[in-house]
């Protein structure tokens, strides 16, 4: 069966679009930025672990995987680039060196969809 080109082309159509925005979203390069920034909240995060279960069709029979997670400490940073706090987790030996009030440097990556939706990914903290 063979589906008519007015149901074909819409769609396919409307598949690149969605492509286009994940390109433009995710994909692209984009500028890595440097600025100043003071912690504002040193909080653990305890470690916990999390079970993935197999989904679909399977001759045997599969147990779910237990994957863990270790404990981190989650850092809120103020930045005066940036209008709101950003958060980077770090495990707990690099987190040591890092305490409430001090003054970092991180780099970062903004992504967004400009009027609709925006993130920032903190690549790297450092004194």
């Amino acid at each position: 069966m063979r589906l008519p080109v007015y149901i074909l082309l819409p769609f396919a159509a409307i598949c690149s679009v969605v492509a286009l925005l994940l390109w433009l979203v995710f994909l692209r390069p984009v500028e890595r930025k440097t600025a100043p920034g003071i912690i504002t909240h040193k909080i653990l995060k305890p470690a916990g672990q999390y079970v993935q279960y197999p989904i679909g069709m399977r001759a045997a029979f599969f147990a779910p995987s237990r994957i863990p997670i270790a404990e981190c400490y989650v850092f809120t940073i103020q930045v005066d680039d940036i209008a709101a706090d950003v958060a980077v987790a770090l495990n707990t030996l690099a987190a040591e060196e890092y305490q409430v009030g001090q003054t970092v440097k991180i780099q970062y990556e903004e992504r967004s969809l400009p009027g609709i939706w925006r993130r920032v990914y903190v690549t790297q903290m450092e004194h």
